[in-house]
């Protein structure tokens, strides 16, 4: 929790250092997952045709979309790694480095010669810079959840978290704005593809700026002392979380299987809907765009909600419009090809998903000690994309069939990927009280809870 203000502490200067970190975590984030988004616009309308030609239309998109899923294989990695820097040394140091690799690795695919010029080297270059973008998230969104909530006050820390959540529709608004100011036809796939990535380069130079102002909070800090001079800093937090609180991680894990939710939509939906049911890439593209503006507007409306009846509370009542509103109807109204349809059906899943997302960040901080908490909220949350979320639009494609008329088993996947966050929740603070309490006897370090509301 953070700590009250000392005689002589300069509140106002609290309060400037706690807005700042909010800013520095939504502008980092939305620069991330513009980069993240753009790749996976791309590998539904571009990537297959320009990296994988000798295929036909179906295998072209399968490659297109494993792509797209090898750059969630290293994010549990990029957990552990940015998890240890960013536990051990440097909350900032961390965010600073996945921003630049996240940046690079978006302009260099924007640089990359295709299949057409160079044979099979591109789609091995493109698997590795893939890579290094998912290595990159996975070490981002954890440190940019943290950043801003242990500098804010503990009565505003969902809503100080959701900034974090908040830069993910940016990011779509973004990357889904850039499409549609792009040429179609030969045009796109002759040079104008390129530039949503090679814009990422000016993005990236804003985000540093942005972030080489932030500090280290001050709640990290004195966590980091307090582990030190109980001489046990030498832990690596990963294995010290494995063992300590294995069934917290296994809930953290499962809560974030929703989370896959905007790869049904974004990716997958993307393709299926322009590809096999009639609809235009731009309805697509403009539904998703009036979507995400939707979930920027709802992500904090839901975190002021969490902050006032308790984010466990919230996050089940959040979670449970989520599987109402989303999984069934956003596929049968997509499958009609009406325009009207599509609008409502995207609508529909950003509401969902956005309530559900706006508190997740902020009710994961609350199940972990702050010495161990950006490892703690990161590795589940990434082995859940990496396992879980980065197959979606894979999977879906497969079961939808050639002719994208199988949608019922695609929608009880989406819907059971809900549910069993769901359960995730419901069971997860149970399982840190216990874990934590066993924490405490063990090492003698008092648990720093993030402030929010357990119940």
């Amino acid at each position: 929790m953070t700590p009250p203000p000392q005689p002589g502490t300069n509140t106002d200067e609290q309060s400037v250092k706690a807005r700042r970190a909010a800013w520095g975590a939504f502008a980092g984030t939305a620069i991330e997952w513009y980069d993240f988004y753009v790749y996976g616009t791309a590998a539904a309308l571009v990537i297959g045709r320009l990296f994988f030609p000798d295929a036909d239309p179906l295998a072209q998109t399968l490659s297109a979309l494993a792509t797209f899923a090898i750059g969630f294989v290293l994010r549990p990695v990029g957990a552990v790694l940015f998890g240890y820097i960013g536990d051990r040394v440097s909350r900032k140091t961390s965010l600073l480095i996945t921003l630049v690799m996240m940046g690079g690795a978006t302009v260099a695919i924007g640089c990359l010669p295709t299949y057409e010029s160079i044979g099979v080297a591109a789609p091995i270059m493109l698997l590795v810079l893939r890579m290094i973008q998912g290595l990159s998230v996975g070490g981002e969104w954890g440190g940019a959840v943290l950043i801003a909530s242990e500098a804010a006050p503990a009565h505003r820390k969902v809503l100080a978290a959701s900034m974090a959540q908040v830069g993910a529709p940016v990011g779509s608004i973004l990357s889904t704005g850039v499409f549609l100011l792009l040429p179609s036809g030969d045009a796109l796939f002759d040079f104008w593809w390129r530039v949503p990535f090679l814009l990422s380069g000016t993005l990236l130079v804003v985000g540093l700026v942005i972030r080489i102002k932030l500090e280290e909070n001050e709640e990290f800090v004195a966590a980091r002392e307090r582990k030190e001079a109980a001489a046990e800093s030498s832990k690596v937090p990963v294995l010290e979380l494995l063992r300590r609180f294995p069934l917290t991680n296994i809930c953290v894990f499962v809560a974030s299987f929703a989370v896959s939710g905007v790869y049904f939509r974004n990716v997958f939906a993307l393709n299926w809907a322009t590809e096999t049911q009639g609809v235009a890439r731009d309805v697509f593209l403009n539904a998703l765009l009036i979507g995400a503006l939707i979930q920027v507007i709802a992500t904090p409306l839901a975190a002021i909600a969490a902050d006032r009846i308790g984010v466990r509370r919230a996050q089940i009542i959040f979670t449970v419009v989520y599987l109402v509103v989303a999984p069934i109807p956003m596929l049968a109204l997509i499958s009609t090809g009406n325009t009207g349809s599509v609008y409502l059906a995207i609508v529909l899943s950003y509401i969902g998903h956005a309530v559900y997302y706006a508190t997740l960040s902020g009710f994961l901080t609350t199940l972990f000690p702050t010495e161990l908490r950006y490892t703690g909220i990161s590795f589940g949350y990434q082995l859940s994309g990496s396992l879980v979320s980065g197959f979606v639009p894979l999977v879906a494609a497969a079961l939808v069939g050639v002719d994208g008329t199988r949608i019922l088993p695609v929608q009880l996947l989406y819907g059971a990927l809900i549910a069993f966050s769901l359960i995730g929740i419901l069971l997860g603070t149970a399982m840190s009280r216990r874990e934590t309490a066993a924490y405490e006897a063990a090492t003698g370090l008092p648990s720093t809870p993030a402030g929010a509301d357990r119940g």
